[in-house]
């Protein structure tokens, strides 16, 4: 999964990788990570998509479509349910921390 951000795999194709079919491997997730296979899939390209927000100057779509994302809108809508902020929103944050920490350096 986390080789594959930017085009996203399907469950199948995991389950074929896994060498497990699709109801064990939903079944196994569930069971160890407490979620489904497409949620955690998820969780993990928002997670990168929040790091190079605050650690890249990428704009946001470029950052969407690097995250597997299909359009800068559906990836606000996830982030935003993830992370109750707008990826706008995490990068304004981060450039108010950056100038907080330089003024007091």
């Amino acid at each position: 999964m986390e080789g594959n951000l930017a085009e996203p795999l399907s469950l199948l194709e995991l389950a074929d990788s896994a060498g497990l079919s699709r109801r064990q491997i939903e079944r196994l997730f569930r069971q160890e990570m407490g979620r489904s296979p497409a949620r955690y899939y998820l969780e993990i390209r928002l997670d990168r998509a929040r790091h190079l927000l605050v650690q890249s100057a990428m704009p946001v779509v470029e950052v969407a479509v690097a995250c597997g994302f299909v359009s800068a809108s559906h990836f606000s809508k996830c982030y935003r349910e993830l992370y109750n902020r707008s990826p706008q929103q995490e990068r304004a944050d981060r450039k108010v921390t950056l100038a907080q920490t330089a003024r007091s350096a």
